[in-house]
C-alpha cells in the first residue's frame, strides 16, 4: 500500500510535536519541585571550625571532642536550626588547602567564623583551647563565650 506523502508528513509532524510537548511539560516538573524546597540554611551563622592533623595526638583529639561538647552543650537549640555549626578539618589533606590558606592555619587551630548568607565576613582563632584543655569548665567557657560574640553581633576582627 502506498501512503500519500501529505499523510506521512502529517504523522511525522504530529509526532514531532508530542515530542516537543513532552519535553516543555518535563521541564516545568523540576521547577515546580524547586520552588517547593525549604532554604538552604539560615542567613546567620557561627561556625566552630578546628583545624587537626592528619594523625592527631590524645590532647588534640581532647580538645576536638571538649570542641564538640561544648559548642552541643551551650547551643542546642542553635545547633539544631544550624544557626551554630561544628567542623572538624583536617589541615594536612590536600583537599583542605584553600581553607589552610584562607584562615592562615600552620598547626592544630580553632578558629571561629561570622558568617552571612553563606559568606564568612568575619572569624577568629581561638588559642585559648590550647591552655584551657586541662580545664574543662573553663575550656567550654572560653569557646562558647567566642562562639556567642558571634551571635549576639559583636564584630571580631578578621585576622
Amino acid at each position: 500500500m502506498i501512503v500519500p506523502s501529505i499523510v506521512r508528513y502529517s504523522f511525522l509532524y504530529a509526532c514531532v510535536g508530542l515530542i516537543v510537548i513532552l519535553l516543555v511539560v518535563l521541564q516545568q516538573v523540576p521547577q515546580a519541585v524547586a520552588g517547593d524546597e525549604p532554604a538552604a540554611g539560615p542567613s546567620h551563622q557561627v561556625i566552630a571550625c578546628y583545624f587537626h592533623r592528619t594523625v592527631r595526638c590524645p590532647t588534640c583529639k581532647k580538645i576536638g571532642a571538649y570542641i564538640e561538647e561544648a559548642v552541643q552543650a551551650g547551643f542546642p537549640s542553635q545547633m539544631k536550626d544550624e544557626s551554630v555549626k561544628i567542623m572538624m578539618v583536617d589541615f594536612q589533606d590536600a583537599g583542605n588547602q584553600n581553607l589552610t590558606q584562607a584562615y592562615k592555619i600552620a598547626g592544630p587551630t580553632l578558629v571561629i567564623m561570622d558568617a552571612h548568607d553563606g559568606n564568612v565576613t568575619a572569624w577568629k582563632q581561638a588559642p585559648k583551647v590550647w591552655s584551657l584543655v586541662g580545664k574543662k569548665a573553663d575550656f567550654f567557657k572560653y569557646v562558647q563565650g567566642e562562639v556567642q560574640s558571634y551571635l549576639d553581633g559583636k564584630k571580631l576582627t578578621m585576622q
